[in-house]
């Protein structure tokens, strides 16, 4: 499903226009953007769990040449799904 997609769909479900849709998911982006470099987490009822972890800095190799390379320390997003969704899934 791509954004758009999305958009029109939860447009369709909750009587709202596609403006007015578009403006609350780019929001909910920047929140959880704003959220996470804070260090908090952020529950989505029904969807899952996003929260932030750091992770060290590291020796890797390189597939095709063998030479090692140096991967600095990052933060990453990490995302845990909730049992009901997963259980929908399958």
């Amino acid at each position: 499903m791509t954004k758009n997609e999305l958009i029109a769909a939860i447009a369709d479900e909750t009587g709202k226009t596609k403006a007015d849709v578009s403006a609350i998911l780019a929001s909910l982006g920047a929140t959880v953007a704003k959220t996470l470099k804070t260090g908090g987490d952020v529950t989505l009822g029904g969807i899952g769990k996003l929260s932030a972890a750091k992770r060290e800095a590291r020796e890797a190799r390189n597939p095709s040449t063998g030479a090692t390379i140096k991967v600095p320390a990052k933060t990453v997003v990490k995302f845990k799904v909730t049992k009901d969704l997963a259980d929908a899934v399958a």
